[in-house]
């Protein structure tokens, strides 16, 4: 039901004050974590505070917004971060604003530091308002990932964790870092057995990291130190690879997507043209193939 939930409140946005846009949903995964992507162009936000932090960019246009008793612009390419319980407001600039913001409950950042650095810590943000282009990339892909059709489960909570320990560790008050990085071989490997072992279904990155003994913050370090991508790259090139087998099989491709672990045949598609270049009907009538759209009975 909690799926549902966030999937259906994720497909009806509101339409307010004319120009106005806003699409608000939970996600039960990350501790029911509430995400907004809005367009305002007249909505004025009344002082308000939020019991969670307030992780967002700006996506285009300025907000203005008075928090800690100074009033600041968030422009397009900007990072805005908030302290839980902060009071502050908001309204547009100009021709308005758009962005994309993430709620997350303290909880959740907690134990996701947690996991980061092997002790509980909390940050506080000083600065509301910062140029990081990089966590701006990675704060934006995020936040539209978890609107896609495909919710590929070790994908979303790689890139949150990475996320979310950025903005902590680049711009809180944390007095801290992760463990030297160091190599982890047997790890690494073990990991890689997994992921060749669970290509057909989803993967836990919690799972993945019980299984070989490690953080799941280090096991995405360690494992990108050695293999040179992500375990969701890894996993990803994995189950091309083995569409690309099938390919030469009489299965029809609906049924080749299911038994590699894709969400469908569109999922399937959009990842193998993106890898390798062309449609899987494409490379399969290439490698001479009969191309088969039906199961046969």
């Amino acid at each position: 039901m909690d799926q549902l939930d966030a999937l259906t409140q994720s497909q009806t946005p509101t339409q307010g004050t004319r120009g106005d846009f806003a699409r608000l949903w939970r996600e039960p995964r990350f501790d029911r974590m509430e995400c907004l992507n809005a367009r305002f162009q007249r909505h004025v936000y009344a002082p308000h505070t939020h019991e969670t932090y307030v992780i967002g960019v700006i996506t285009a246009g300025t907000e203005l917004y008075r928090y800690r008793g100074v009033t600041h612009a968030a422009s397009a390419g900007d990072v805005v971060l908030l302290n839980p319980e902060e009071l502050h407001d908001g309204r547009p600039a100009g021709e308005g604003y758009a962005y994309r913001i993430f709620y997350p409950p303290v909880a959740l950042i907690g134990q996701t530091l947690a996991d980061a650095l092997d002790r509980p810590a909390l940050p506080s943000f000083g600065d509301t308002v910062l140029k990081d282009p990089e966590l701006f990339q990675a704060i934006r892909a995020l936040h539209r990932d978890l609107e896609r059709p495909e919710r590929d489960a070790l994908h979303l909570e790689s890139v949150a964790l990475r996320a979310f320990t950025a903005a902590a560790l680049r711009h809180g008050d944390l007095n801290a870092r992760p463990r030297p990085l160091g190599r982890e071989p047997v790890a690494v490997r073990r990991a890689r057995e997994y992921l060749d072992a669970h290509l057909e279904g989803p993967v836990e990155l919690a799972d993945l990291a019980e299984a070989v003994g490690l953080s799941r913050f280090h096991l995405l370090r360690v494992f990108r130190a050695a293999v040179g991508t992500t375990p969701h790259g890894y996993l990803t090139d994995r189950r091309v690879g083995r569409a690309k087998e099938m390919l030469g099989g009489p299965l029809p491709l609906a049924e080749i997507a299911a038994a590699c672990g894709f969400c469908d045949q569109a999922h399937l598609n959009r990842v193998f043209k993106a890898r390798v270049g062309v449609a899987p009907g494409h490379y399969r009538r290439g490698s001479g193939t009969p191309s088969v759209q039906t199961a046969a009975h």
